[in-house]
Protein backbone atom coordinates (compact mmCIF):
# COMPACT_ATOMS: atom_id res chain seq x y z
CA UNK A 1 0.00 0.00 0.00
CA UNK A 2 3.22 2.44 0.03
CA UNK A 3 3.12 2.82 -2.95
CA UNK A 4 -0.40 3.45 -3.44
CA UNK A 5 -0.13 6.36 -0.74
CA UNK A 6 2.39 8.12 -2.34
CA UNK A 7 0.95 8.00 -5.53
CA UNK A 8 -2.24 9.96 -3.72
CA UNK A 9 0.03 11.89 -2.15
CA UNK A 10 1.28 13.17 -5.51
CA UNK A 11 -2.48 13.65 -6.56
CA UNK A 12 -2.28 15.50 -4.30
CA UNK A 13 0.07 17.63 -4.59
CA UNK A 14 0.07 18.48 -7.94
CA UNK A 15 -3.54 19.72 -7.45
CA UNK A 16 -2.68 22.18 -4.84
CA UNK A 17 -4.51 20.37 -2.51
CA UNK A 18 -2.92 21.28 0.97
CA UNK A 19 -4.61 18.86 3.48
CA UNK A 20 -4.70 15.22 2.88
CA UNK A 21 -5.70 12.16 5.64
CA UNK A 22 -6.58 8.52 5.97
CA UNK A 23 -8.06 6.84 8.82
CA UNK A 24 -9.54 3.46 9.46
CA UNK A 25 -12.84 3.37 8.33
CA UNK A 26 -13.91 1.37 11.82
CA UNK A 27 -13.13 5.07 13.24
CA UNK A 28 -17.00 5.53 11.91
CA UNK A 29 -18.70 2.58 12.93
CA UNK A 30 -20.41 4.45 15.59
CA UNK A 31 -22.14 6.90 13.14
CA UNK A 32 -25.86 6.15 12.72
CA UNK A 33 -27.06 3.15 10.75
CA UNK A 34 -27.60 3.61 7.29
CA UNK A 35 -24.49 6.48 7.12
CA UNK A 36 -21.27 4.26 8.16
CA UNK A 37 -18.62 3.41 5.87
CA UNK A 38 -19.48 -0.27 5.46
CA UNK A 39 -23.29 0.62 5.07
CA UNK A 40 -21.73 2.59 1.99
CA UNK A 41 -18.94 -0.57 0.80
CA UNK A 42 -19.67 -3.22 2.60
CA UNK A 43 -16.00 -4.56 3.67
CA UNK A 44 -14.87 -0.72 3.86
CA UNK A 45 -11.25 -0.65 5.93
CA UNK A 46 -9.96 2.66 4.96
CA UNK A 47 -10.97 6.45 4.77
CA UNK A 48 -9.34 9.10 2.71
CA UNK A 49 -10.28 12.64 3.17
CA UNK A 50 -8.69 15.96 1.71
CA UNK A 51 -9.59 19.48 1.65
CA UNK A 52 -9.00 22.73 -0.11
CA UNK A 53 -9.27 26.01 1.16
CA UNK A 54 -11.56 28.75 0.04
CA UNK A 55 -9.47 32.13 -0.28
CA UNK A 56 -10.33 34.40 2.55
CA UNK A 57 -11.34 37.09 0.64
CA UNK A 58 -14.37 35.15 -1.08
CA UNK A 59 -15.71 35.31 2.75
CA UNK A 60 -14.81 38.58 4.09
CA UNK A 61 -18.03 40.36 5.33
CA UNK A 62 -18.21 43.27 3.76
CA UNK A 63 -17.00 42.54 0.43
CA UNK A 64 -19.24 43.53 -2.14
CA UNK A 65 -21.20 40.30 -4.06
CA UNK A 66 -20.03 37.82 -1.08
CA UNK A 67 -23.13 36.19 -1.32
CA UNK A 68 -22.72 35.82 -5.19
CA UNK A 69 -18.56 35.18 -4.80
CA UNK A 70 -19.40 32.53 -2.43
CA UNK A 71 -21.89 30.30 -4.54
CA UNK A 72 -19.95 30.65 -7.08
CA UNK A 73 -16.57 29.48 -5.32
CA UNK A 74 -18.78 26.72 -3.77
CA UNK A 75 -19.79 25.80 -7.11
CA UNK A 76 -16.73 24.90 -8.51
CA UNK A 77 -14.74 23.54 -6.11
CA UNK A 78 -17.62 20.80 -5.22
CA UNK A 79 -16.59 20.12 -8.73
CA UNK A 80 -12.99 19.44 -8.67
CA UNK A 81 -13.13 18.06 -5.22
CA UNK A 82 -15.87 15.05 -6.64
CA UNK A 83 -13.39 15.11 -10.22
CA UNK A 84 -10.45 14.22 -7.13
CA UNK A 85 -12.82 11.87 -5.37
CA UNK A 86 -13.11 9.61 -8.33
CA UNK A 87 -9.46 9.87 -9.47
CA UNK A 88 -8.39 8.61 -5.90
CA UNK A 89 -10.81 5.83 -6.06
CA UNK A 90 -10.13 4.98 -9.21
CA UNK A 91 -6.59 4.37 -8.09
CA UNK A 92 -7.28 2.37 -5.17
CA UNK A 93 -9.09 0.16 -7.33
CA UNK A 94 -5.62 -0.75 -9.46
CA UNK A 95 -4.67 -2.94 -6.72
CA UNK A 96 -7.91 -5.07 -7.23
CA UNK A 97 -9.93 -3.71 -4.01
CA UNK A 98 -12.93 -1.80 -4.29
CA UNK A 99 -13.75 2.32 -3.66
CA UNK A 100 -16.39 4.68 -3.65
CA UNK A 101 -16.39 8.52 -4.05
CA UNK A 102 -17.89 10.69 -0.99
CA UNK A 103 -18.98 13.65 -2.93
CA UNK A 104 -19.43 17.04 -1.01
CA UNK A 105 -22.71 18.48 -2.13
CA UNK A 106 -24.91 15.83 -3.92
CA UNK A 107 -26.24 13.53 -3.85
CA UNK A 108 -28.25 13.76 -0.93
CA UNK A 109 -30.42 11.85 1.37
CA UNK A 110 -32.75 11.55 4.05
CA UNK A 111 -32.30 10.17 7.13
CA UNK A 112 -35.17 8.55 9.44
CA UNK A 113 -36.11 12.25 10.38
CA UNK A 114 -36.35 12.86 7.13
CA UNK A 115 -33.40 15.91 7.21
CA UNK A 116 -31.15 15.81 4.87
CA UNK A 117 -28.52 14.10 4.40
CA UNK A 118 -25.02 13.18 2.32
CA UNK A 119 -24.25 9.92 1.90
CA UNK A 120 -21.40 9.68 4.51
CA UNK A 121 -20.36 12.73 7.23
CA UNK A 122 -16.89 14.35 6.02
CA UNK A 123 -16.42 16.20 8.73
CA UNK A 124 -16.08 12.91 10.63
CA UNK A 125 -14.10 11.88 8.10
CA UNK A 126 -12.08 14.81 8.74
CA UNK A 127 -12.09 14.49 12.79
CA UNK A 128 -11.02 10.86 12.63
CA UNK A 129 -8.44 11.50 10.18
CA UNK A 130 -7.04 14.32 12.52
CA UNK A 131 -6.71 16.67 9.79
CA UNK A 132 -9.07 19.41 12.22
CA UNK A 133 -11.51 19.78 14.75
CA UNK A 134 -14.79 20.44 14.48
CA UNK A 135 -15.82 23.95 15.73
CA UNK A 136 -19.07 25.42 17.81
CA UNK A 137 -19.92 26.72 14.24
CA UNK A 138 -20.41 22.89 13.30
CA UNK A 139 -17.62 22.63 10.64
CA UNK A 140 -14.38 21.28 11.01
CA UNK A 141 -11.54 24.03 11.96
CA UNK A 142 -7.83 24.05 10.52
CA UNK A 143 -4.84 26.07 12.36
CA UNK A 144 -3.59 27.65 9.18
CA UNK A 145 -7.64 27.63 6.75
CA UNK A 146 -10.27 28.34 9.83
CA UNK A 147 -13.59 27.20 8.55
CA UNK A 148 -12.49 27.82 5.32
CA UNK A 149 -11.79 23.95 3.81
CA UNK A 150 -14.45 22.42 1.43
CA UNK A 151 -14.13 18.66 1.90
CA UNK A 152 -13.79 15.41 -0.52
CA UNK A 153 -13.00 11.99 0.10
CA UNK A 154 -13.33 8.13 -0.59
CA UNK A 155 -13.74 5.11 1.26
CA UNK A 156 -12.20 1.84 0.35
CA UNK A 157 -12.07 -1.71 1.13
CA UNK A 158 -8.06 -1.02 0.65
CA UNK A 159 -6.27 -1.20 4.18
CA UNK A 160 -4.08 2.09 3.62
CA UNK A 161 -1.70 3.06 6.60
CA UNK A 162 -2.77 5.80 8.60
CA UNK A 163 -1.65 9.44 7.07
CA UNK A 164 -2.01 13.07 8.06
CA UNK A 165 -0.12 15.93 5.99
CA UNK A 166 0.11 18.44 7.13
CA UNK A 167 0.70 17.26 11.04
CA UNK A 168 -1.56 19.83 13.27
CA UNK A 169 -2.83 19.28 16.76
CA UNK A 170 -6.08 21.46 16.83
CA UNK A 171 -7.15 23.64 20.13
CA UNK A 172 -10.41 24.24 18.62
CA UNK A 173 -12.66 27.20 19.44
CA UNK A 174 -11.30 29.61 22.56
CA UNK A 175 -13.42 29.18 25.75
CA UNK A 176 -14.88 32.43 25.64
CA UNK A 177 -15.56 32.38 21.94
CA UNK A 178 -18.92 32.63 20.37
CA UNK A 179 -18.95 35.18 17.62
CA UNK A 180 -20.53 32.62 15.42
CA UNK A 181 -23.70 31.76 17.63
CA UNK A 182 -24.02 35.05 17.91
CA UNK A 183 -24.59 36.06 14.55
CA UNK A 184 -26.16 33.04 13.33
CA UNK A 185 -29.70 34.63 12.42
CA UNK A 186 -31.94 31.82 12.61
CA UNK A 187 -30.33 30.26 15.90
CA UNK A 188 -29.50 27.61 14.50
CA UNK A 189 -25.92 26.42 16.11
CA UNK A 190 -26.10 24.28 19.27
CA UNK A 191 -22.45 24.93 20.66
CA UNK A 192 -22.48 22.46 23.37
CA UNK A 193 -23.47 19.50 20.37
CA UNK A 194 -20.76 21.40 17.63
CA UNK A 195 -23.65 20.98 15.63
CA UNK A 196 -26.04 23.26 12.87
CA UNK A 197 -29.26 22.37 12.80
CA UNK A 198 -29.31 21.77 8.77
CA UNK A 199 -32.87 21.65 8.12
CA UNK A 200 -33.48 24.73 9.88
CA UNK A 201 -30.22 26.14 8.22
CA UNK A 202 -31.42 25.28 4.51
CA UNK A 203 -34.70 26.50 4.60
CA UNK A 204 -33.16 30.14 5.75
CA UNK A 205 -30.39 30.27 4.03
CA UNK A 206 -30.95 27.95 0.42
CA UNK A 207 -32.50 29.38 -2.73
CA UNK A 208 -32.96 26.87 -5.26
CA UNK A 209 -35.52 28.23 -8.15
CA UNK A 210 -35.48 24.83 -9.92
CA UNK A 211 -36.83 22.90 -6.69
CA UNK A 212 -40.69 23.59 -6.23
CA UNK A 213 -40.97 23.46 -2.59
CA UNK A 214 -44.43 22.03 -2.21
CA UNK A 215 -43.69 19.29 -4.96
CA UNK A 216 -40.58 18.35 -2.39
CA UNK A 217 -42.10 18.87 0.70
CA UNK A 218 -45.16 16.29 -0.57
CA UNK A 219 -42.64 13.82 -1.87
CA UNK A 220 -40.31 14.32 1.54
CA UNK A 221 -43.83 12.85 3.46
CA UNK A 222 -45.14 10.47 1.20
CA UNK A 223 -42.01 9.29 -0.59
CA UNK A 224 -38.48 9.75 0.79
CA UNK A 225 -36.50 8.26 -1.82
CA UNK A 226 -38.51 10.32 -4.78
CA UNK A 227 -37.75 13.31 -2.77
CA UNK A 228 -34.48 12.81 -2.37
CA UNK A 229 -33.78 12.29 -6.74
CA UNK A 230 -35.72 15.62 -6.92
CA UNK A 231 -33.72 17.35 -4.41
CA UNK A 232 -30.11 16.15 -5.80
CA UNK A 233 -31.24 16.68 -9.45
CA UNK A 234 -32.62 20.40 -9.04
CA UNK A 235 -30.01 21.54 -6.40
CA UNK A 236 -26.62 19.74 -8.00
CA UNK A 237 -23.92 22.73 -7.58
CA UNK A 238 -24.54 26.38 -9.02
CA UNK A 239 -28.34 25.73 -9.09
CA UNK A 240 -28.62 26.90 -5.54
CA UNK A 241 -27.83 30.10 -3.93
CA UNK A 242 -26.84 30.18 -0.10
CA UNK A 243 -27.36 33.85 0.99
CA UNK A 244 -25.96 33.01 4.32
CA UNK A 245 -22.37 32.28 5.53
CA UNK A 246 -22.11 34.35 8.73
CA UNK A 247 -20.73 31.10 10.37
CA UNK A 248 -17.87 30.78 7.86
CA UNK A 249 -17.38 34.37 7.39
CA UNK A 250 -17.20 35.58 10.97
CA UNK A 251 -15.29 33.07 12.34
CA UNK A 252 -11.51 34.43 13.59
CA UNK A 253 -9.95 30.75 13.93
CA UNK A 254 -7.07 29.97 11.73
CA UNK A 255 -4.37 32.91 10.73
CA UNK A 256 -4.23 31.79 6.98
CA UNK A 257 -0.19 32.21 7.22
CA UNK A 258 1.88 28.92 7.37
Amino acid sequence: MQEVMERIQMIAETEDVPVLGTSPAAQMADEPEGYRPEDLLPGAKSLVVFGIPVPRGVYRPAAPKVIENVWRTQGIYYRRLDDLSLRIAALLEETGDSAVPVFGCSPFSLNERKDVRGHLNQLRMGEVAGIGTRGRNGLLLHSRYGSRLMLGGVVTTAGLPAFRKPETTEPGCPPDCRICIEVCPIKAISPEKRRVNIMRCLQYTSRTPLLPKLRFLLLRALRPRAAERLMSITSLDEHTLHVCSQCVTTCPYGTGTP
